[in-house]
This record gives C-alpha cells, sequence and structure tokens, in this order.
C-alpha cells in the first residue's frame, strides 16, 4: 500500500496513540515481529518500540484486469478485458502471505481466463458468458484463499474477434434477422387467411340463419292464412270465394305461361277455358248477390 494511503487509514498521535479509520485495519510490529492487529479506533503502542507494517482495506474492491488474448476450443484469438471484485477478509494472511497482492491477483486471474478461454468455443463463449464468469469466480477463489482475500465476481466488459470472425459474425446475425421477418411475414399471412375464411365462413351463416328465419316467418303466415281461409270455408260465402280465388288463380297461370315464350301448349281446349271463366264470373255474382239480401232489413 502506498503512503499516502497509509496515512489516510491511521493517524499516528506523538508516536503513542494510533487511530484508525473504519474499515480498515493496521498490523502492528514490536522489534519486527508481528505483535497484533489494531482495529478501528484508538489504540495504543509502545514509541520506538512498536511500528505499523502494513494497513489493509477491508472494503470490496475492484481491479482491472487489462486487454489481453486468449485463444478458443477452435482456434479463434480473442482480445478479452474485465474487471474483478475482491475483499480482504484476513488482514494478516493478506500482508504476510503474498509480497505484492494485486499484482499477484491480476496475474492469476489472466491465466485463470485463458485456461477457461480455452475449453469453450467461439459461440459458446459469447452465449455462456455468465457461466464463464462463475467458473473463473471459482477457479479464483480456491487459489486466492490462503491469501486471506475472497473473490466476489469477475466480470467480462468486452470480448473482442478478430476482423474477419467479426464481419462473419454480422452477416450471420442480419441473416437471422432476416430469417425471423420471413418467419414472422409468412405466419401473417397465414392470420390474414384464416381470418377471411373465418369471416366468409360466420357471413354464410349469417345468412342461412336469415333465410331460415324469413321461411319460418313466411311459413307460419301461410299456415295462418290457410286456417282463416278454413274457418271462412264454413260459410255459403266463402266457399263461393274459395271457388273464385281458385278460377282467378287459374286464368292467372295460363296468363303467366303465355309471357314467358312464343308459344303455349294448352292441355285444356279453349272452351274448357270460357267456361271457367264463366262459372268464376257466376259465382262472383252469387256471391254479391247472397251479400246484398243479407244486408236488406
Amino acid at each position: 500500500m502506498n503512503r499516502i494511503k497509509a496515512a489516510k487509514s491511521f493517524v499516528n498521535l506523538l508516536g503513542t496513540l494510533v487511530f484508525v479509520r473504519q474499515n480498515y485495519a493496521a498490523l502492528l510490529q514490536r522489534f519486527g515481529k508481528f505483535q497484533k492487529v489494531l482495529q478501528p479506533g484508538v489504540n495504543v503502542k509502545i514509541p520506538f518500540v512498536d511500528q505499523i507494517a502494513f494497513v489493509q482495506d477491508l472494503r470490496e474492491r475492484a481491479i482491472e484486469i487489462s486487454s489481453q488474448a486468449a485463444i478458443t476450443k477452435d482456434n479463434v484469438t480473442l482480445q478479452i478485458d474485465a474487471i474483478l471484485f475482491i475483499q480482504v477478509v484476513d488482514s494478516y494472511k493478506a500482508s504476510y502471505g503474498i509480497e505484492n497482492l494485486e499484482d499477484a491477483i491480476t496475474n492469476l486471474a489472466q491465466t485463470t481466463m485463458r485456461s477457461e478461454i480455452g475449453k469453450l468455443t467461439l459461440d459458446e463463449t459469447f452465449e455462456e458468458r455468465e457461466m464463464l464468469n462463475h467458473y473463473i469466480v471459482n477457479a479464483i477463489s480456491s487459489e486466492v484463499e490462503a491469501w486471506g482475500i475472497k473473490c466476489l465476481r469477475y466480470e467480462i466488459r468486452d470480448i473482442e474477434p478478430p476482423v474477419r470472425i467479426k464481419k462473419t459474425m454480422l452477416f450471420q446475425a442480419k441473416a437471422e434477422r432476416e430469417k425471423r421477418a420471413d418467419i414472422l411475414k409468412s405466419e401473417g399471412e397465414q392470420q390474414s387467411v384464416i381470418n377471411m375464411a373465418q369471416a366468409e365462413r360466420q357471413a354464410k351463416i349469417l345468412v342461412a340463419e336469415g333465410k331460415a328465419e324469413a321461411a319460418i316467418k313466411v311459413s307460419k303466415a301461410s299456415a295462418e292464412a290457410l286456417n282463416m281461409i278454413g274457418k271462412e270455408m264454413d260459410s255459403i260465402e266463402g266457399q263461393l270465394a274459395g271457388n273464385y280465388l281458385a278460377a282467378d288463380e287459374y286464368i292467372k297461370s295460363y296468363e303467366l305461361l303465355g309471357k314467358k315464350g312464343n308459344s303455349l301448349i294448352m292441355g285444356t281446349s279453349p272452351i274448357e277455358v270460357t267456361k271457367n271463366i264463366s262459372e268464376a264470373f257466376d259465382m262472383l255474382n252469387q256471391s254479391i248477390n247472397i251479400k246484398s239480401i243479407k244486408d236488406k232489413p
């Protein structure tokens, strides 16, 4: 630890009182031999006998792992930089267990990262970045435990492939996006056809239901008309009116047949037609006469 940082960590008053700041640990030596760890707060030391040998920062700290080359399982060289988060949990081991703590951890992180990258292919390196970070943390933790250090996490910040690989990856990503766009377009067209078919089917159902409802209403009206006609046929006037209507419809049917073509083949002789018409008028006159008689007081 540099002198400026050590000076901010504790205050030595008159060579006797030592004020250690929070989240720091000061290691006291007596005649060059480790004596004890001074805790945050006021501590007493013997002038000219005791001295502060090391000061450790107990807070979490980040160590930048500079960019380095690593070769994947499929022989692709990558440039990778990362950041390692550590924390001192044993100030004695961190002071006496290793000469230069940060340099040792940086070198260990770099070698571990290269080793783990060599177990993965290029695609796996990008797809399993979180898992790669986890593997590196586990590998480093087992090594730095003897130094009184706890490895909290390892984060890969950037993976830079070669230029030709990067171009290939860009083309692959573009092809994948176009593929997804084509799939979405085809699914949209398919759904559109389905919707149109369902709409056409529903329209046909509605038309059929409308025709059925109209047919029901017509049949009900015809039934009511026939019922009324049946009731009226019980009287003489009703029978005469019924005969007249039958004769009238008989004449109209010949009229319609005559309009449909240039020639009309009649299964009945004209004399019979005339006879039927005369009978129809006779029935009408009879109905009028009967009604006049009934109307007289």
